[in-house]
């Protein structure tokens, strides 16, 4: 079972879409955007994940060097 989560990164919080392997919606939620609130949203996501967020935002929240 695949999961494809797309993340929508802002300054407080981010919101993670999560998609079924045949395309289908099955939740999206809000996280507070830090590192181990966000690690802890991806962990309860069943199957083998697949994340993809935006860049281009400065620091991208700091989730990036």
């Amino acid at each position: 079972m695949e999961r494809y989560i797309g993340m929508d990164v802002h300054a407080a919080s981010c919101t993670l879409a999560v998609i079924s392997e045949k395309g289908r919606k099955l939740k999206d939620f809000p996280v507070e955007t830090n590192g181990q609130a966000l690690v802890e949203a991806v962990r309860m996501i069943p199957g083998d994940k697949h994340l993809v967020f935006e860049e281009g935002l400065p620091r991208n929240g700091g989730l990036t060097p």
